[in-house]
């Protein structure tokens, strides 16, 4: 169950879409370090991906 109140959803739409928001938050990285904008603050972006990994990591998938 997640804690948000939009709808339900199944493990694998939620796996789906941090997957995808990893994917984005690193590609927003390698594009912030190219183009050299945000200074040190661009590195939260990869920070940010990490986080959801390791949260990815953590969960424990129970069947719905």
């Amino acid at each position: 169950m997640y804690p948000l109140p939009f709808w339900r959803m199944s493990i694998a739409v939620g796996r789906r879409m941090r997957w995808i928001v990893v994917a984005v938050l690193v590609a927003a990285w390698f594009v912030a370090l190219a183009v050299d904008v945000g200074g040190n603050g661009v590195h939260l972006l990869l920070a940010a991906a990490v986080a959801i990994l390791l949260y990815e990591l953590a969960t424990v998938d129970t069947p719905s």
